[in-house]
Formats: C-alpha cells, structure tokens, sequence
C-alpha cells in the first residue's frame, strides 16, 4: 500500500468527498469547561477567546490575531466593533435596499460571513455553528453580546438569530464523522511534520505551538477551525485557497532582481519580504519597481506526488489532533 502514490490517491478521496458530502458529528454545548448557563457577555468573552476560536482570526486591540479577519477593538486609528457595525450597517442598509440596524450587521457577519466582506480581506471565515466549532445558539448570541459590549453597550432583546443557526443545533448529534478509509499514526505524522529533511518538512514554514517557521499560517489550533476535508484539500493542493496574509508576492527590483515570497510585514518606506527558506529580506520601498500578487501559494503543490498513501493519512491524524 505505501508504494500507491497520490495523485490517484488524490482522485479516490476527492471523489469520496464528493459521494457523501461533509456529514460531521456536532459537538455539545456541555463540552466547553467552566462556561455559564444562558447569554451572557462573560460566556460570550470566554467563546471568543476560546472554544468559538474567533481569536485565531480576529484580534481586540493588541489581543488576538488580526492577519486573516479585521482588528474588533479600537487599534490602528479603528474605532471598536460595536460603534463599527453601525457604519456597516448603513452600507448594508444601502446595498440591501432595507434598514439594516448594527446587531442585525453582528448576526449576519457570523450566520452569513460571506454576505458582507471588509475590503482588503477574504471571504474565508467558517460559520461558527457549523463542524468542527459548531456553537449552539445560545453560545452564538453570547458572542454577539460581547461584541455588542466592545465600544457599546449589550443588549440581548436586539438579537434575533436566523433559522439556519437553530436548524444546525436541531440537527443534533448521532451523525458519524467522514473518517479516511485508513488509520493515520499521529506519533508518525508530527514527526513528518517537524523532520526538516523529511518529505513534508512543514514546520519549516508553519508554527505549532512554539515549534515551527512563519512563512506560512500558524496551525496549531486548525483542527479547530478546518474540517478534514480543508485541511486534506490544503495539502494537496494548496493554491486552492491562500490565507489571507499569506498571498505571495513576485517584485521585481530597481536593480533588475525578481524576488518573491510572502509580504511579512510594510510601512511606507520599507517592506519585508520572507521567502519560502523562511529568509527574511528587508527592502525599501523605493527599491521596488513592480509588484504582483501571484494566484499560486508558496507551499508547494507537488505533495500529492511526494507523499506516500500512509504518510498522507499519518500527517492528517496529525493535524487532527490540533484543537
């Protein structure tokens, strides 16, 4: 078996996918620790930075992560999310031809992220209560208390949840999760992960835990965020979707030289640029003449060809494990 290579691999899960769907198993509203009853501000504070894993994506000030969705505190001139979901609801209201009022924009940002995209970010925020966070409604409301309470104040009687979110939580549990039709060894698949001479060598540019290079997204929590089918997706074929943050980048120099890696870091004067060894290059910004945004990742896409059958399902287990 280990001698059979994807891309036929490749072929046989996607086409799996494809069968059945993406039929996972919910998770209760009991499994998320010292979380109070009902809707509440603190159960929504504590699901954001934790269980809800909004904090993977989104920062509050100087807390969290802002690379793949918009800062919610008052960082970077910004006002906070509650005096913001005003704004945005106005350009909903003009957009949608109907009144749009600032919950109603906080309700929608999470049933519907797709419906409504902040310039300069993608449409890539999972639907918190669906797999594999899957909240329940009264978790959902408190995260949109809290947001209510950053720079305004909450009011639970303005939250009106839409039917899909009911209709996830009605689904209830008993449903069998899609499982790879081998057994993966995680113990195998982290070692494949962090051996930098391995075939797979993925710490060279992803972080997990405080192991790992930061060329491409942090992974430690991304069993908690991705379902089996993106992580496997991610891997075979990378340039699929990029992260936000993680776009590559080719420019071209004053001097003639093509560079290309990922924008790690700009101001007006200069910019960093790190390229797939994790480099970090420091230019000026009148140094670049040309810049462009390339369609293909700097992960590589020949995995499918490089990994064995085994090694695929052991790297999987692996990432499985990280929540």
């Amino acid at each position: 078996m280990n001698a059979l290579k994807p891309p036929l691999f490749t072929v046989i899960l996607v086409g799996l996918f494809i069968w059945s769907g993406e039929v996972v198993a919910r998770v209760s509203g009991g499994s998320v620790g010292p979380l109070g009853e009902g809707v509440t501000v603190e159960n929504g504070e504590q699901l954001f930075w934790g269980p809800g894993k909004c904090s993977t994506c989104h920062a509050v000030g100087p807390l969290g992560s802002s690379v793949r969705g918009p800062n919610l505190g008052g960082a970077d001139g910004r006002i906070e999310i509650a005096l913001r979901a005003a704004e945005r609801a106005d350009e909903r209201s003009a957009d949608l031809g109907k009144e749009m009022r600032p919950t109603e924009y906080l309700v929608e940002s999470i049933a519907d992220p797709g419906a409504y995209v902040v310039e300069g970010f993608k449409n890539e925020m999972p639907k918190v209560y669906e797999p594999p966070i899957s909240l329940v409604p009264d978790q959902v409301a408190s995260v949109i208390l809290y947001l209510q309470s950053i720079g305004g104040a909450p009011d639970p009687s303005l939250i009106t949840l839409p039917p899909e979110i009911r209709e996830a939580a009605r689904r209830g549990t008993g449903v069998v999760a899609w499982e790879p039709y081998l057994d993966g060894d995680s113990l195998r698949g982290r070692d494949l992960f962090f051996d930098p001479e391995g075939s797979a060598a993925c710490a060279k540019c992803h972080t997990v835990g405080d192991q790992g290079g930061s060329v491409g997204p942090e992974l430690t929590s991304v069993a908690g965020t991705r379902t089996a089918r993106f992580i496997v997706t991610s891997i075979v074929q990378p340039s699929q979707e990029i992260a936000s943050g993680y776009e590559t980048y080719l420019l071209q120099t004053t001097d003639g030289r093509l560079l290309d890696g990922v924008l790690s870091g700009e101001t007006e004067d200069s910019l960093w640029l790190t390229t797939a060894d994790g480099e970090v290059m420091a230019l000026a910004q009148s140094e670049v003449a040309r810049r462009l945004e390339q369609e293909v990742s700097l992960m590589p896409g020949n995995l499918s060809d490089v990994l064995t059958v085994t090694e695929l399902h052991d790297l999987l287990a692996f990432l499985r494990t990280l929540r």
